[in-house]
C-alpha cells in the first residue's frame, strides 16, 4: 500500500536505474497506473546479447523510447524500431552488413566501438567511411577501432564532431581527419606497431580548434620525437597534450628533443603528461641529478619521476606538469 502511494514523479525518476526488462516484467502486470507510467518513459536505456531479444516482449514495448542502445553482438538485425536511438554502443566490431543498418541512423549524436578488431580489420571500413561522408550529421562523439589509409577515401565535412578517438597505422589518415572535422575539440590517437613515418611533413592548414590531444605511442622502429613532431606541427592550439604507451629503445624517446619540439610547436600548452615504459638504458640515463636539468628544459616538465624495471614490468618515466 505504502509502495502503490507513492507519486508517479518518483516512479520516473527511479525507473530511470532500472533496465527495460526489468521494468516490463516488473511492473507492466501490475495495474493500469504502472502500464500507463511505463507508456510514459523516455530516455531508456537498453542492452542486449542476442538478436532474438530485439524481438521479446519487452523490446517491443519500449523500443521507440530508448535513446541509449548497447549491443553485443553481430547478426544482422532491424533496428528500424529504434527510432529515439542517440547514442550507440556497439562491443564487437560491426559487419559490413550491420553498418548499413547503422548507416540509417542519421541522428546518432554518440557512437561507440568497444572492442578491438582481432584480425578482420576490413570490418572497420565501412563504418569510418559513413563517419567521415557526414552520413551522421549530428555526431558529436565517436570511437572507431583501426581507421585504414585509402588513396580514394573521398571524406567530406565532419562538422558536428567534437569528439573522436581512433587507431591508426598511417599518419596520412590523421591528416585527413583534421582536414574533415574542423570543429574537432578533443581527439584520442592510438598508433599501431606497423604506423609508418612520413617522409614529408603535411601541406596542409593547421587545425585552429582542437585544444586536447591523447597519443598513446606503442614500439615502433622510428623516433617518438620524430612522429610528435609531425602530427604536432598540424595542431599548434593544443591546450593539454598526454602522452602513453612504450618506447622501444633510448633512441626513440630524447627528452631534449621532445622538450624543443613541444616548445616550437605548441607554445599554448598549459597542460602535459607522459608515461611511458622506457628502456632500461634510458632509465639509467635519467637520473635524480639530470632531473632538475630536465625541468630546465621546458616550463611544463615539472614533476619527474622513473621506476626502475622488475621481473615483469619495463621501467617507467613520468612527466607531468
Amino acid at each position: 500500500m505504502i509502495f502503490e502511494s507513492l507519486p508517479d514523479e518518483i516512479f520516473f525518476e527511479i525507473f530511470e536505474y532500472v533496465s527495460i526488462q526489468d521494468l516490463y516484467h516488473g511492473f507492466y502486470s501490475l495495474n493500469l497506473r504502472f502500464r500507463m507510467i511505463l507508456a510514459s518513459l523516455t530516455n531508456l536505456y537498453g542492452e542486449t546479447t542476442f538478436e532474438r531479444e530485439l524481438y521479446s516482449p519487452p523490446f517491443r514495448f519500449f523500443a521507440s523510447r530508448i535513446t541509449k542502445f548497447s549491443m553485443h553482438h553481430v547478426d544482422l538485425m532491424n533496428l528500424s524500431p529504434f527510432s529515439a536511438v542517440r547514442s550507440l554502443t556497439l562491443y564487437i566490431e560491426p559487419n559490413r552488413a550491420q553498418c548499413q543498418v547503422i548507416r540509417a541512423f542519421s541522428h546518432l549524436k554518440y557512437l561507440y566501438i568497444s572492442q578491438r578488431p582481432i584480425g578482420h580489420f576490413y570490418y572497420s571500413v565501412p563504418l569510418p567511411h559513413f563517419v567521415f561522408t557526414n552520413a551522421y550529421p549530428n555526431l558529436y562523439t565517436c570511437q572507431l577501432n583501426l581507421i585504414s589509409y585509402r588513396i580514394q577515401q573521398n571524406w567530406t565535412c565532419v562538422p558536428s564532431l567534437h569528439t573522436l578517438s581512433v587507431c591508426l597505422e598511417n599518419p596520412r589518415v590523421f591528416a585527413r581527419i583534421l582536414q574533415s572535422c574542423p570543429s574537432l575539440i578533443r581527439l584520442k590517437v592510438e598508433l599501431t606497431q606497423h604506423f609508418t613515418r612520413p617522409t614529408t611533413r603535411f601541406d596542409i592548414a593547421p587545425h585552429i580548434c582542437l585544444r586536447r590531444f591523447h597519443l598513446y605511442l606503442n614500439q615502433t622502429m622510428f623516433s617518438c620525437c620524430d612522429i610528435i613532431e609531425v602530427l604536432l606541427s598540424l595542431v599548434p592550439n593544443l591546450t593539454d597534450f598526454g602522452i602513453r604507451g612504450t618506447a622501444s629503445t633510448a633512441y626513440s624517446l630524447n627528452i631534449n628533443l621532445l622538450a624543443d619540439v613541444l616548445h616550437r610547436c605548441v607554445p599554448k600548452l598549459q597542460h602535459f603528461h607522459l608515461d611511458m615504459f622506457i628502456e632500461e638504458s634510458l632509465s639509467r640515463m635519467i637520473t635524480d641529478s639530470a632531473n632538475q636539468q630536465i625541468g630546465q628544459l621546458f616550463r611544463l616538465f615539472t614533476n619527474i619521476q622513473i621506476y626502475p624495471s622488475t621481473q615483469k614490468v619495463p621501467a617507467r618515466l613520468i612527466i607531468q606538469g
